[in-house]
């Protein structure tokens, strides 16, 4: 409540709208969350989060290499960015928690790991990865309780520099860097699927709206969005007070991903901490607008990826190789003959607390459409999203020092394949 408290005054809608240049953050910093394990699978995270990064410091590259010679005046100079890497490990994993891996005198396996892959990075990219958190897992808060290790470092400087800062995570794929996600002056534009509230990224700023206006539902996805200084407290208050009610995968969802009240100067949550209950100012946004469906369905990304769409879900973008799944409903078997319960319910994390019945039913009613993992056919890349990655690495003729999106998911699926191959 104190970090609420003290916020309120700092934070008000009055004080904030009394002077434009109190709304306009200093500095950026990205806070990058990920579990990771030793061996194979670690190391293809840690591919993923290069990648990522890679991306989001594209506009720092492009500024060392000068606009033909041309100097940019300060207003239009990018505000500095900083990134901080927060790694979950399995308990075991090493013998000192909350570690620099600068600093890594034999911290374990996954820490040599860390250093390996930042030793072979390229300099100028391993030198933008300001610090690297080793903290113990949390399987229930997961990202949120990785964020919040390093936003509790973090305060003091993004209260001074108002910074604006992105929570992410290394569920998905960027295919291009995001600057509309750090615009805190302009509101983002984008065509037929453009920000549908015309507001900039105010308080908190995501990819897309996940349902129309009218559906209760309606957030942006957590994976990767953008918090102003004042929101990072809110976030900072509320994880305080809701964390003892997260029990579980669907809590965790419902709180702090649909649930956006408490990003709002003044919403519910607020007028516990002497703000005026009820009154619903929004501060929430999107660069992308509802396309019609949620947006990891095949019917939106198919809108989506076209307009620009920065970001692959890891989950989301291949389909089991099984005839059953283009078979006429009516006739075809209720479950596909390779249906396996257990690979449907490790491979599935959400679907643990189900029992052998539920999880059937589940398939049966939600699985199907869902395109999740259920048997030990193999997975590949959707043809329609394979064929749109090749189109835009061709219109981009390559990029220098990020590797390609196409080779990270197929080394991604034969890992997939691998992991359910193992699964008796």
């Amino acid at each position: 409540q104190a970090i609420m408290s003290n916020s309120f005054f700092r934070c008000s809608s009055l004080l904030r709208h009394s002077s434009s240049s109190s709304d306009a953050s200093q500095s950026n910093i990205i806070l990058m969350a990920s579990h990771l394990r030793q061996g194979s699978d670690g190391q293809l995270r840690l591919r993923i989060i290069e990648h990522n990064l890679h991306y989001l410091f594209s506009r720092d590259n492009e500024e060392e290499k000068g606009d033909e010679g041309q100097q940019q005046n300060d207003a239009n100079k990018p505000k500095p960015l900083k990134s901080i890497l927060i790694f979950s490990l399995d308990p075991g994993s090493s013998s000192n928690n909350n570690n620099n891996s600068n600093n890594n005198n034999g911290n374990g396996p996954v820490h040599d790991m860390v250093d390996q892959w930042r030793t072979n990075m390229d300099p100028i990219m391993a030198g933008r990865i300001d610090k690297v958190l080793f903290v113990p897992n949390d399987a229930v808060l997961v990202d949120a309780s990785k964020w919040m290790t390093a936003l509790y470092q973090l305060l003091p400087e993004i209260q001074r520099t108002n910074a604006r800062v992105m929570l992410m995570n290394d569920s998905f794929l960027l295919t291009r860097n995001v600057p509309e996600l750090w615009n805190d002056d302009t509101p983002p534009t984008r065509s037929s699927t453009s920000n549908d509230d015309g507001v900039a990224c105010g308080e908190v700023c995501g990819l897309v709206w996940t349902a129309p206006a009218t559906d209760p539902t309606r957030h942006i996805q957590s994976y990767i969005r953008t918090l102003s200084s004042c929101a990072v407290e809110r976030y900072m208050a509320f994880y305080e007070k809701s964390m003892g009610k997260v029990h579980n995968v669907h809590e965790l969802i419902e709180l702090f991903e649909i649930n956006l009240d408490w990003a709002k100067s003044r919403g519910r949550y607020w007028s516990g901490f002497g703000g005026n209950g009820g009154e619903d100012d929004g501060g929430v946004s999107a660069i992308y607008g509802y396309a019609g469906a949620h947006p990891d369905a095949d019917e939106a990304q198919k809108i989506l990826i076209p307009q620009g769409y920065p970001a692959i879900k890891l989950k989301k973008f291949f389909v089991t190789d099984d005839p059953w799944l283009s078979e006429d409903e009516a006739t075809r078997p209720r479950l596909p003959p390779s249906f396996s319960k257990s690979i449907y319910k490790q491979m599935n994390h959400d679907l643990n607390h189900l029992g052998e019945s539920d999880l059937e039913k589940h398939f049966a009613l939600q699985g199907k459409y869902e395109e999740r993992m259920y048997s030990k056919l193999p997975l590949v890349i959707k043809d329609w999203l394979r064929e749109e990655l090749l189109r835009m690495s061709d219109e981009r003729g390559g990029e220098e020092g990020v590797e390609s999106t196409i080779a990270i998911l197929e080394d991604y699926l034969a890992a997939l394949n691998l992991a359910i191959a193992n699964i008796e």
